[in-house]
């Protein structure tokens, strides 16, 4: 699969998802229209995603980000949790008998 620019004869450009299978090609899912730049990027990219669903893809920077983020909250508890709780050591313990 992949994505395909085409031009309409309004003069707008559709984006859309293409499979070619056996041969011949098959527009699979219209992703979206439109004539300014920035929205076809937008619309490109959305495309590449919906693609990747599909296929069962799996971005890896995106997962590393978000192991990145994971560990950065979990220390972060961690070392609050730390802050809370009282040390060990520092418990008089005659006061806990």
């Amino acid at each position: 699969m992949f994505i395909r620019r085409k031009k309409n004869r309004s003069g707008s450009i559709s984006i859309v998802v293409i499979d070619k299978s056996n041969g011949k090609f098959r527009e699979i899912k219209t992703i979206g229209t439109s004539s300014d730049i920035s929205e076809l990027e937008k619309l490109y990219v959305e495309g590449k995603r919906w693609i990747a669903s599909i296929l069962g893809e799996r971005d890896m920077f995106a997962e590393q980000e978000r192991n990145f983020e994971e560990k950065r909250v979990t220390e972060y508890l961690l070392s609050n949790i730390e802050n809370i709780l009282p040390r060990r050591d520092a418990i008089d313990i005659k006061s806990c008998v």
